[in-house]
């Protein structure tokens, strides 16, 4: 991949920013992310749930009745599709995450690959959907106050030349101290 520009950089750490600071939303389409080609995919988690309860199904099948393996395998497979694979998901959402943040080509490759869409937190109509759109515009577009370093202001020291002001004080026992104004 060609290096990455100062300007891309700079957009890149605002995704960064709004991410963290819960202004950008993340949302991932599974079966596009879940395929072979992605950075994400793992081919085991497609696989195992599947494979395993297969085999011991068929070793089912081998040592006892057909019946009692068949029953095995329909009610293991049904039950790993959906008990399994909200785990898978979860696992695929991390993994996405993790890489989205690792690094600028990381976010490029898997963009260019599709599954991702950035939604603003503020307004869920103003959405960006991978690969289709620039994730880079929808960034400055909606969060270009988080591009702007901000400075902590130099703390002013006290000159000494000058009085400092004191609060007037208040006598006990005084009938106009409602009446006195606060000085700070």
């Amino acid at each position: 991949m060609t290096k990455p520009s100062k300007a891309d950089l700079m957009i890149y750490k605002t995704l960064l920013k709004a991410i963290e600071q819960d202004k950008l939303r993340l949302y991932f389409d599974y079966v596009k992310l879940n395929r072979p080609g992605s950075k994400v995919y793992n081919p085991w988690e497609a696989l195992l749930p599947v494979l395993i309860p297969s085999i011991i199904g068929l070793l089912l099948i081998m040592a006892s009745d057909i019946i009692v393996g068949l029953i095995f395998i329909i009610v293991t497979v049904l039950a790993s599709t959906y008990y399994f694979r909200k785990k898978i998901y979860h696992h695929l959402i991390e993994r996405t995450k993790a890489l989205i943040v690792s690094g600028y080509d990381n976010m490029e490759e898997l963009w260019k690959f599709g599954g991702i869409v950035l939604v603003n937190a503020d307004n869920k109509k103003l959405g960006c959907v991978a690969p289709e759109g620039d994730w880079k515009d929808f960034v400055v577009n909606n969060y270009a106050e988080y591009m702007i370093e901000k400075k902590e202001p130099a703390k002013e020291e006290k000159k000494h030349d000058q009085p400092v002001r004191s609060a007037p004080r208040r006598r006990r026992g005084s009938s106009n101290v409602d009446h006195v104004d606060k000085q700070y």
